[in-house]
């Protein structure tokens, strides 16, 4: 792996692990506030499971082609995007896998991982807006 993937496949680790302790602290309340592109946090948490799953069946995962993770309630969102983000992190590590094409995969994993982290963290502190305002 190139020294400039190595460094990209690091930030996408720390990116991803900042992320999910992010999603691991927020209360009920958090999963329904607005997302920064629209859409509630919980929302964008399943959008974001969808996109984590595509990554890793091109990474390798043998899942079907078109298979999507399940809908959740809120409270097992955080868990969803854990599994699915660690099994991509694991499969981008492979020996076996094509250095261009991992290349390319870290490249656009770091992509969606900091879209994500700028939707969902972008609303604040994970309070709900009050009402009335």
């Amino acid at each position: 792996m190139s020294e400039s993937v190595q460094g990209l496949a690091r930030d996408l680790t720390r990116e991803v692990t900042w992320l999910l302790d992010r999603l691991r602290s927020w209360s009920p309340a958090s999963w329904g506030v607005r997302a920064a592109a629209g859409g509630t946090r919980a929302e964008r948490a399943a959008a974001f499971s969808r996109e984590l799953a595509r990554l890793g069946r091109a990474a390798g995962s043998a899942a079907p082609d078109g298979a999507q993770p399940p809908p959740l309630a809120p409270h097992g969102l955080a868990d969803q995007v854990t599994v699915l983000a660690e099994d991509l992190l694991r499969l981008l590590g492979r020996t076996d896998l094509d250095p261009a094409r991992r290349s390319q995969l870290v490249a656009e994993a770091y992509q969606v991982v900091t879209a994500a982290r700028a939707d969902l963290d972008g609303a604040g502190f994970g309070f709900a807006a009050a009402r009335g305002r």
